[in-house]
Order: C-alpha cells, then sequence, then structure tokens
C-alpha cells in the first residue's frame, strides 16, 4: 500500500509545467499597473531587496517560482541556461490543484480523492500564503524582505497558474487509472508536430511561447495593455465582484478553472477512448477559441491578483 501510495504521487509531482514565461509576466504586469503608485512604490521596494537580482522587480518576479525547479531536459523546451541549474523540486506541487473529472466513474485510488486537500497543492499554499501576509495588520517588526519576497513571488506565480484551466484538473478514463497529469498525458497534433496538450494551453498554442531572458519588456508592457483593452474589466460581469472573504474565493478560482477545462477544452475530445499512446488532431475552430479562452484567463488573472495584491500591501508593516 505504501508503495501504490508513492506511486501515485510520483506520477502527479511531474505535471510542474505551467504558464509559460510570457504569460507569467503578462498577468503580473496587467496586475502591477492597476494598483496606485503607492502600492507600486512598496512592491518595488520589496523587490529590489529580494535575494536574487535578476528578479529584482514584480514582473520578472513572477517566473522566480519556475526557475527554481530542476531543469528535466526530457519535459523541458526551452534552456534555462542563463543561470545555474536549480535543485529545488520541493515546492512543485504547488503549481496545481487535482481537482478530479471522472466521468466514466472509474474507481481512482484513495490518494486521488483527497489530492486536492490541505496545504501542498495551488490552493492550499495560495490560502495559507493570502492568509499569513493578511494577518500581519502592519505590526511593526513583522516580516523581513526575504519571507516577503519569498511569499509573494509564488503567490504571484501561483495564482496566474490557477487560472490556466489545465492546472486544476485530473482526468481519469481506463486508459488513465491515475489520471492524465492536466492534459500532459494527452498528445496532440498541432502544425504538424505532435504537443502535449498541456504544454500548448501553457504557451497558447505557442503564440506566448518566449522565455525569459529572452523577452523584451516594452513588447510586454505594449502587450498587456493591448490584452487590457480587448478584455477591459466589464467585459468579465461578476467575476470581478471578489467577496470579502477571499481565501474562500481561491476555491472557486480553482472550480471555475476546472469547469473551464471541463466545458471548453476536454469536451472536443472522446473522453470514453482518450488514452496516452494516441495522437489526436485538433481543428481550427477548436485552436481559435481556446486561444481566445486563455487569453481571456491571463487578463482576468491580472485583474483579480491586482485585487489580492492590495490587501496584502495594505498590511505590510510601515517599518520594513
Amino acid at each position: 500500500m505504501i508503495i501504490l501510495f508513492l506511486f501515485c504521487i510520483s506520477v502527479f509531482i511531474n505535471i510542474i509545467a505551467s504558464w509559460s514565461d510570457e504569460p507569467h509576466m503578462l498577468i503580473s504586469y496587467i496586475a502591477y499597473i492597476n494598483l496606485n503608485d503607492g502600492e507600486k512604490e512598496i512592491l518595488n521596494r520589496i523587490f529590489q531587496n529580494g535575494n536574487d537580482a535578476i528578479f529584482d522587480n514584480p514582473i520578472t518576479a513572477s517566473i522566480w517560482a519556475d526557475k527554481i525547479k530542476p531543469n528535466n531536459h526530457k519535459r523541458t523546451f526551452h534552456s534555462s541556461n542563463f543561470r545555474r541549474n536549480e535543485l529545488l523540486d520541493i515546492f512543485n506541487e504547488w503549481h496545481y490543484v487535482q481537482l478530479n473529472y471522472n466521468p466514466m466513474k472509474i474507481y481512482i485510488a484513495p490518494y486521488h480523492l483527497r489530492a486536492h486537500k490541505g496545504k501542498h497543492n495551488a490552493m492550499g499554499i495560495l490560502k495559507h500564503i493570502y492568509r499569513i501576509l493578511i494577518e500581519v495588520r502592519q505590526k511593526l517588526g513583522h516580516g523581513t524582505y526575504y519571507s516577503y519576497n519569498f511569499y509573494l513571488r509564488f503567490f504571484i506565480h501561483i495564482f496566474s497558474d490557477l487560472h490556466q484551466p489545465l492546472h486544476a484538473i485530473n482526468f481519469f478514463n481506463s486508459n488513465y487509472p491515475n489520471g492524465d497529469r492536466g492534459g500532459t498525458d494527452i498528445s496532440v497534433n498541432y502544425k504538424g508536430s505532435i504537443n502535449k496538450l498541456h504544454y500548448l494551453c501553457d504557451n497558447i498554442f505557442k503564440t506566448r511561447k518566449k522565455q525569459w531572458p529572452n523577452i523584451n519588456m516594452t513588447n510586454i508592457e505594449r502587450d498587456a495593455r493591448y490584452l487590457m483593452s480587448t478584455y477591459p474589466p466589464e467585459s468579465f460581469g461578476n467575476k470581478l465582484f471578489l467577496p470579502h472573504d477571499k481565501i474562500k474565493y481561491i476555491d472557486d478560482i480553482a472550480h471555475e478553472s476546472h469547469d473551464i477545462a471541463v466545458q471548453n477544452i476536454y469536451s472536443f475530445f472522446p473522453l470514453t477512448d482518450l488514452k496516452r499512446s494516441e495522437q489526436y488532431s485538433i481543428n481550427q475552430h477548436f485552436v481559435i477559441n481556446t486561444k481566445k479562452l486563455l487569453n481571456s484567463q491571463m487578463v482576468l488573472a491580472g485583474y483579480r491578483l491586482s485585487a489580492y495584491l492590495k490587501d496584502i500591501i495594505a498590511n505590510i508593516p510601515p517599518d520594513l
């Protein structure tokens, strides 16, 4: 039983991809420009006093959580050779939450049934970080630049991850008894090459696949403003009416992403017979609609992130 439990963990823990660098930086920029000048000044000061000069601002800090992962060349599509290969795989589970999708109602091992519970997943860690930082309540002598950098870098990154629908789902059928790892085990034929569905959604079908440091910050600002003009706040209706209890709302965001994955992505595939060994063709209609959906999710994540950051910044001690 212990061996089976460990195997189940190892199977799913390999889903450690996330939005590519470009989407993360766009989301963070959208959040940043929706802060007021005082809030920006506080956030800038915190990151400028961090422990990693490469990620010393709110935009590049958004990708730090991916850059501290070990670089597994078997699954990595881009090189991170601008810095040493990191060893910190202990945080990998924080980038997603396994909300099960089991339309065939097959037997699921107990580990998978409870995988979304606890602290060590995207929902749990976001709630933990937000609660910790809110409860500081400007108390003098509380927190350091190190702790704020650690928490904020992870919060910004994982909050964005949670809006990528395939970070909130694990699909099961008889061919996927341990799940498909959020589309990581679904192969699709896109423009003549075979790619994993999760990978294509992370980089919005290769339209946002640039990796830092090969990203022009001027282009990030330009594209973020264009996306905001395409998806203004009013276009999201009540999705931007955040409740007073923002901790519980993190659960709602995760389930919203899960539902989007079910209704808009998995609905395209033959769920009963879906299997790892097959390669599935996707048509232009699916690609266009999914790209629009993912771009919309990026902007929504940025607007929502701004609201959460405002709360966090308002509780930072004035002596920090």
